[in-house]
């Protein structure tokens, strides 16, 4: 017979149709857990999260686009011994969740049993203080300051080049988001964190073609746009940059992936190195803990607790306390990344890699995962590499991270002897992960923080190039 969750929480006292304050996210995780307990869960979290956003988009100086939203929303995992159900909501009405909370209990008594679910074994307080983590806004914008810092990069984007001859807009955005966990094991914690991100694309023409191209710059605080005439430069180069290219012979050379495209080479790692896809047979990795993976120049670590990073956060989505980790140390693999599930699975602990969605249960996710950068610049890396291609876009999805084989179409820019002579398109970079990551033979000094994966620029020392 299974045992409900013992009260450790005094009532919430709300009387029956009232609302629950929803600028109070542990108020309403409280109720919740209470609710669960009286329902005759063994266990129970839930997820409080709520939000305001800004997006302004402006073209050709007009503005095209306001969209303004807020939401709150509390995602209920409950437990029935080692039988579980999870539901959703918008609605804080006490009435509806305490029936929502009933029912899925009684969802949760009609599945089948499963010998790894649960909440984890134990909890402990968050590492650091949230605080540490997420910077307070000294300013606030207004919709006419996001407006006017869209039309200013777009500005300076058209006028960089006569070839710059349409645009694809300018965007600024704001957000603010409140995230509070709880569970039946007494955890309950709770941050807030803000970003900002401005955006632009142009379309450049030069006689039969045309081509587009974006930059972006993302961050904690408004100050992070501030420079925003730059950005709008930064865009037209890039797309003007782009007129004139051309096909090169198929062959094996020496390929330098840019900071952008290399976040995404290590995103497919980042896949492979999942408890989840461990246990599902379905990596490449698999039995490889101890063994060289990559390059021995190549090391990865993983750091929540970076100040205003996207991947920042203090507990994981099951309330565990995050932690700094190597996961890869000169080329050798230290470590996959766990949540309570998948570790249980394989006898193993958790690595507080757990992510949390309001309709899901937890899955393994990652929070600031970085390769260690090198002393070269890009423009030093291109000398080193003498000739080559740049890469600086990556198009479709043939990657497998079960097999290993890699298969993209790709961008970039052909150099020799360290100067770039002309952009390159319509070709396919073919080879295995396993291959490119032993190969990368150097690291850029370039890195910068603007996702949860960050990579500076990599050097592969040859790579099979489908060309003409």
């Amino acid at each position: 017979m299974n045992k409900s969750i013992p009260s450790t929480r005094p009532s919430t006292g709300l009387a029956k149709g009232s609302k629950i304050n929803l600028e109070d996210g542990e108020e309403a995780v409280r109720y919740i857990l209470e609710a669960a307990r009286a329902a005759g869960a063994t266990s129970a979290d839930a997820l409080y999260l709520s939000g305001v956003e800004e997006t302004v988009g402006v073209r050709k100086g007009e503005i095209e686009k306001v969209h303004a939203a807020q939401s709150r929303g509390i995602g209920i995992r409950v437990f029935a011994g080692q039988r579980q159900s999870s539901v959703a909501t918008s609605d804080f009405g006490t009435d509806h969740l305490k029936s929502l909370v009933e029912r899925a209990v009684a969802m949760a008594q009609h599945t089948a049993e499963d010998p790894y679910a649960g909440l984890p074994d134990r909890i402990l307080p968050p590492a650091i203080d949230p605080d540490r983590l997420f910077p307070e806004e000294g300013h606030i914008p207004s919709r006419d300051e996001l407006i006017e810092r869209a039309k200013t990069a777009e500005a300076a984007a058209l006028g960089f080049d006569s070839r710059i001859t349409n645009s694809e807009g300018a965007e600024c955005a704001r957000s603010r988001t409140h995230v509070v966990f709880g569970n039946s094991l007494g955890f309950l914690h709770g941050y807030r964190k803000s970003s900002y991100t401005l955006s632009c694309s142009v379309i450049a023409t030069s006689k039969d073609q045309m081509e587009r191209d974006y930059w972006y710059v993302s961050g904690p605080l408004w100050e992070s746009t501030e420079n925003s005439e730059a950005l709008g430069l930064k865009a037209a180069s890039r797309t003007v940059s782009r007129l004139g290219a051309r096909r090169i012979k198929t062959g094996t050379y020496p390929v330098i992936f840019d900071p952008e495209t290399a976040r995404s080479l290590i995103g497919h790692f980042a896949g492979a190195v999942s408890g989840s896809a461990l246990y599902r047979n379905a990596t490449y990795l698999k039995g490889r803990e101890g063994s060289p993976v990559m390059n021995p120049c190549m090391t990865l670590r993983e750091d929540p607790f970076l100040s205003g990073a996207p991947g920042s956060r203090p507990f994981d989505g099951e309330g565990l306390p995050t932690r700094k980790k190597t996961v890869v140390d000169a080329g050798v693999l230290q470590t996959f990344l766990f949540d309570t599930y998948s570790a249980r699975k394989l006898g193993r602990q958790s690595t507080a890699n757990a992510v949390r969605s309001l309709g899901d249960g937890p899955g393994v996710g990652i929070s600031n995962l970085i390769v260690e950068p090198g002393t070269l610049s890009q423009e030093a890396l291109l000398k080193k590499a003498g000739t080559g291609l740049l890469v600086t876009e990556l198009i479709g999805f043939g990657v497998s991270t079960v097999t290993g084989d890699y298969s993209r179409g790709a961008f970039g820019y052909w150099f020799e002897d360290g100067v770039i002579l002309h952009p390159v398109s319509e070709i396919t970079l073919a080879g295995t992960l396993d291959e490119i990551y032993k190969n990368v033979v150097d690291r850029g000094s370039d890195l910068e923080i603007r996702s949860s994966i960050n990579s500076p620029s990599l050097l592969v020392e040859g790579l099979r190039i489908a060309g003409e």
